[in-house]
């Protein structure tokens, strides 16, 4: 899922290539492309830090990326699209249809 994701992100944001991503993270120009396509190939795992990084230069949250199936990555991408109040008054209004306080 993580490397769909990357995938899905990239093409989303209009990220042409794999080098241009790993260069909007700070990789170096000889490693950008590699490393991007481990990551995409799944060969690869990533750092709390390189994950930070590519999620801020694909513009999605960190747990757009890690989300364990589509629906909540859907859901966490329109998450990340609210104002922290949208999300503070969205989250008490989830929490009273459950009956959690």
């Amino acid at each position: 899922m993580f490397s769909a994701r990357i995938k899905q992100a990239r093409k989303l944001r209009g990220i042409e290539s794999q080098r241009a991503l790993g260069l909007m993270m700070g990789l170096d120009r000889e490693r950008a492309s590699s490393r991007i396509n481990r990551y995409e190939r799944e060969s690869s795992g990533v750092d709390l830090d390189g994950l930070a990084k590519l999620a801020e230069a694909l513009q999605v949250p960190m747990a757009y990326l890690v989300a364990e199936d589509d629906a909540t990555a859907d859901i966490v991408l329109s998450l990340s699209s609210l104002s922290a109040k949208q999300r503070r008054d969205l989250a008490d209004w989830i929490k009273g249809k459950l009956g959690e306080d």
